[in-house]
């Protein structure tokens, strides 16, 4: 890659005004679109206004808008998925498992809507398969780790699915005008019920 990663941190080797934009820059803001408005909303131009930049840009790190959407989807798998359950099986014990996804998960004001968003476009054929994807791999992380708390096989399956449902819908209701938790006495109240889910 010739620009700055903003996940690595490195630095453009070019010289070209437009390295300066990173890919997963051009990536993060067209994921935001798909998210709001579908594929079909992506457009380059107006995504390059949003940048700050010329459409030249574009064509410094990417093929066409194809590759662009592959890209976005591939890093909402990436970062949103792949990163978060390599960091959550280092950690030994089950229920800090658990617990650190949930801390993170059900914190993420940012990740929750466009997760509940992607996954509400699950028909739509070029987003359908990384919605298939991304939902296996965090499903198969939830029954693992259940399992690994003792819950039989189809109980631990079932409490993924629980929990998996309530994370989008969160998601959902966080986008609805006030019924986001409004105090810090309200969001203690959500999390101590999800502590409940914890327990085998």
């Amino acid at each position: 890659m010739s620009a700055t990663d903003s996940v690595t941190g490195r630095e453009p080797t070019g010289t070209h005004a437009n390295t300066r934009v990173a890919k997963d820059d051009w990536t993060l803001a067209a994921l935001e679109v798909i998210a709001e408005s579908g594929v079909a909303g992506l457009r380059v131009e107006a995504l390059a206004r949003q940048l700050g930049i010329t459409k030249g840009s574009f064509y410094w790190h990417f093929r066409d808008r194809t590759d662009l959407i592959a890209a976005a989807l591939d890093l909402w798998y990436r970062l949103g998925t792949l990163e978060i359950i390599e960091q959550l099986d280092r950690i030994d014990d089950p229920e800090e498992r658990l617990s650190a996804l949930f801390s993170k998960s059900f914190g993420d004001l940012v990740g929750g809507p466009i997760d509940a968003l992607l996954l509400g476009q699950v028909n739509d054929p070029v987003i359908g398969p990384a919605v298939v994807r991304t939902t296996t791999a965090r499903l198969d992380f939830l029954t693992r780790t259940y399992r690994a708390l003792g819950l039989p096989k189809q109980r631990a399956a079932a409490r993924a699915r629980l929990v998996y449902a309530a994370y989008i819908g969160t998601g959902h209701l966080g986008r609805v005008p006030g019924q986001a938790p409004a105090t810090t006495r309200d969001a203690s109240a959500f999390t101590r019920e999800l502590d409940v889910l914890l327990r085998a």
